[in-house]
Order: structure tokens, then sequence, then C-alpha cells
């Protein structure tokens, strides 16, 4: 990476956290869906990126929120979780390519089908986490349960629109 992609992927990680506490924060369904768009930010990181550097990297964000969320260290904790498995998920999605080859995680690169199913995985590890981390044990099992899928569901559909609006931008440039 060169400075001109590092100043690019820091600009998008705070433009991603600010709409995350300003915006994606209020958008709650029924009080049970929640969207976490600054997933994103993890997402997009490069799939050739250190494992170590992106548990840092996904440490520091969920800390960031953390602080706005007020929630000692709930989504620090999923966010390092996603983290230190974003590896291995790539790898299960990419088993004959191998990760020494430059893997782009976007919508362009993987296609649709295989972009939903990325996606999909790294939010439902993260949902489980937070979620039930943020519960505190199994005695609200299905009202945690309801609250991981339903806010799954809403979650991908709008980290999907925002990947293939960022796609056709990305195209017309």
């Amino acid at each position: 990476m060169n400075s001109q992609d590092i100043l690019r992927a820091s600009a998008i990680t705070l433009l991603f956290l600010i709409l995350q506490v300003f915006l994606a924060r209020n958008l709650v369904l029924f009080d049970v869906a929640f969207c976490f768009l600054y997933l994103i930010i993890i997402l997009w990181l490069p799939g050739e990126m250190d494992t170590l550097w992106v548990i840092l990297i996904s440490f520091g964000i969920g800390l960031f929120l953390d602080m706005f969320y007020n929630t000692a260290g709930v989504h620090a904790a999923a966010c390092t979780l996603v983290g230190f498995l974003r590896k291995t998920i790539l790898k299960s999605f990419f088993p004959s390519r191998g990760l020494e080859n430059e893997i782009n995680t976007s919508l362009r690169e993987l296609g649709h089908q295989r972009y939903l199913a990325y996606i999909s995985a790294i939010i439902l590890i993260h949902h489980l986490a937070l979620f039930f981390i943020e519960a505190g044990g199994v005695h609200l099992f299905t009202l945690t349960v309801i609250k991981v899928f339903a806010s799954v569901l809403f979650t991908v559909l709008v980290i999907y629109l925002v990947s293939v609006f960022a796609n056709n931008l990305s195209r017309e440039s």
C-alpha cells in the first residue's frame, strides 16, 4: 500500500465511523434489528493484510464505537473476534487461490453470490458475539437469537446496498 491508498482507506474508515455514530446508530427496526454499518471497514480490508494488523484495526474500531455507544467493550470484543477469524473465513472462501495472492474483498472482485456469503459469515459471527456478550449469558436466548438474525438480515442488506452503490461509483470513474 502506498501513502495514497492509506489516506483513502483512512478517509473511508472515518466516513463509515461517522455514519455509524450519527446515522446508523438510530436505524433500528422494531427494537430487534440493528444496523452495524461500521463492519464494512473490516470487510473491505485487503485480503492479504496480516492478521495482527486486522485484529488491531478491528479492536480500535470496536473500542471507538464502545465510547459512543457506552457499551464497555462489547463492540471491541466482537470486532476483535471477527478480525481474528477473518483470515480463516477468507481461506475457506478462496481455497484454491491461497492468501499469497492479492485478494480483493470487493463486490466487483467476488461477484454477488460469493460477496453475500462472505459478508453474511463475518456479520453472523460478529452479531452472535455482540448480542450474547451484551445479554450476559443464555438466559435471554430466544430474544437474543431473534435480535441476531434480524440484525444480520438488516446489516447484510444495508452493507450490500452500500457495496453495490460503491461498485457503481467506481465503474463510472
